[in-house]
């Protein structure tokens, strides 16, 4: 969250208090980055299951890791499913900025 913060403050600097930049570029900028930082993660997703399956060194340890990185595959699929069910809210843009409207919204779509 620090660096995401540094990135916006770095990119509208001063911008962000005199009101020159929109609430809409900001929440596309955030929301950008965020997306990003998903996706890289989903990407190194066969990587880390490969490392938690192969690079253990005794048998009970290998159970185990395989286990976890089963449901840690399961778990990345019903994030993934959750975000597919979803459209992109019908939402004021003003509202969108706040965390407060988007849970209200998913909460009484």
């Amino acid at each position: 969250m620090d660096r995401i913060t540094e990135t916006i403050i770095r990119r509208y600097g001063t911008n962000i208090d005199d009101g020159t930049v929109s609430h809409k570029e900001l929440f596309d900028s955030l929301s950008s980055m965020i997306v990003d930082i998903i996706a890289a993660c989903l990407t190194n997703l066969p990587q880390i299951i490969i490392m938690k399956c192969h690079y253990m060194s005794g048998r009970k340890e290998r159970r185990a890791s395989v286990k976890d990185a089963a449901q840690f595959l399961g778990e990345t699929t019903e994030i993934i499913r959750l975000l597919q069910d979803h459209d992109i809210p019908n939402m004021k843009p003003s509202d969108m900025p706040y965390l407060n409207k988007w849970r209200a919204y998913f909460r009484n779509p």
